[in-house]
Order: structure tokens, then sequence, then C-alpha cells
């Protein structure tokens, strides 16, 4: 897994949202719900270093989807966000990112 930048992730979970990263009129606020499901992740155990990688795009992606599609009352993550967390949280950190 590799670092990426704040822009390189933005253009992934584009793709995994939209199927194309050339949409941009809601960046600003794509980017504020990317940054609040890492902070999620960090909250929930995944080291920030993880966090950031490619390994956690998927998981970002599901976790963003989930809060654009929120209902009154608050937002319930989807099992496979859940799944993937856990699963993200028992990398090791920086031994297993690569940056290039």
């Amino acid at each position: 897994m590799a670092q990426l930048t704040a822009d390189e992730r933005l253009n992934k979970i584009k793709i995994a949202l939209y199927g194309t990263p050339a949409q941009n009129y809601n960046d600003e606020q794509l980017t504020f719900f990317i940054e609040e499901i890492i902070d999620e992740l960090v909250d929930g155990g995944v080291k920030r270093e993880v966090a950031e990688s490619t390994a956690a795009v998927g998981c970002i992606a599901i976790g963003v989807n989930d809060i654009w599609n929120y209902n009154a009352g608050g937002v319930k993550h989807s099992d496979q966000f859940n799944r993937r967390l856990i699963q993200l949280s028992k990398r090791g950190g920086a031994a297993d990112v690569q940056t290039e």
C-alpha cells in the first residue's frame, strides 16, 4: 500500500463513487467527507498512515457514500464499512506503507 496525497485520494474516491475523476462541482464537500471518514477510521483504531494509504480508499469511498445518503437521525454505516474498518485496524502501519 502506498501513501496518497489529498488530491490523489480525492481522484480515487471520485472514480469509486462516480466512475470518473472528471466531475469537480462538489470537490470541497467531498474533501470534507473524506477527512471525516479518515478521522473516523483513526478514532476506530486504524493507524493514520494506513487510513491515508491506497489500502483504505475503498473503505473511505463506502464511508463517504454512507454519510452522503444518511437519513434524519444520524448516519448508519454499512456492514461493509465496519468490516473493512476492522480489517484496516489490523494493519501494522508504517512498515506496511510504501512511500513511492
